[in-house]
């Protein structure tokens, strides 16, 4: 699905590219040996890590968030989402490390609250937020937080896997698509 002809955003919106994965959608890829180590994320640690994706993100409502309120403060805005909007356990959430034990990145499952997104006693997920730190970029890590959080959702019975990203954020919408979830048409979303 081409992106490239999207007009201009009007002024205080962006465009959202949504990504959808089903149960019978291209699986996610085992973990590959050598590759990363996934373990639960740690609080402290994790804030500190949202807030330096953020501070460097390529997706627009990231780059206003810290622009208008901090790096923090847009961090703290986004996790308050999970008691408002969303149920999430934190062993859901998971750390990426390389081999010699450095942070790669970081992948935030959650599951929609709201019933009516459900089918029955199935779920719909969502990643709340997944971010490679700006240092571990351009190495197919988004790839491999992307199949970790499918694993995840397949493990929590989803039915669905319902996804956006920044239309311009070119490496995460690319990751969304080797992982095999198919691609909606944008939105424009209010960039606050």
């Amino acid at each position: 699905m081409a992106t490239t002809s999207l007009p201009p955003a009007p002024p205080g919106q962006f465009w959202k590219t949504p990504f959808v994965w089903e149960p019978g959608d291209t699986p996610p890829a085992l973990t590959e040996p050598d590759a990363l180590r996934f373990e639960v994320a740690a609080g402290g640690e994790l804030r500190g890590a949202i807030a330096a994706v953020m501070s460097e993100s390529l997706d627009e409502s990231d780059r206003h968030g810290v622009a208008t309120l901090g790096a923090a403060a847009a961090t703290d805005e986004l996790l308050g989402l999970v008691d408002e909007v969303f149920e999430a356990d934190p062993s859901w959430w998971q750390v990426a490390r390389d081999p010699q034990g450095n942070w790669v990145g970081f992948v935030l499952p959650v599951l929609f609250r709201e019933r009516s997104l459900w089918r029955g006693p199935r779920p719909q997920g969502t990643i709340l937020y997944m971010g490679v730190l700006p240092a571990q970029r351009g190495r197919g890590h988004g790839r491999r937080l992307l199949d970790a959080a499918t694993r995840q959702f397949i493990a929590l019975g989803c039915w669905r896997v319902f996804c956006d990203t920044g239309t311009a954020n070119r490496p995460m919408v690319e990751a969304f698509r080797r992982a095999g979830y198919r691609e909606r048409e944008p939105w424009l979303r209010p960039l606050a």
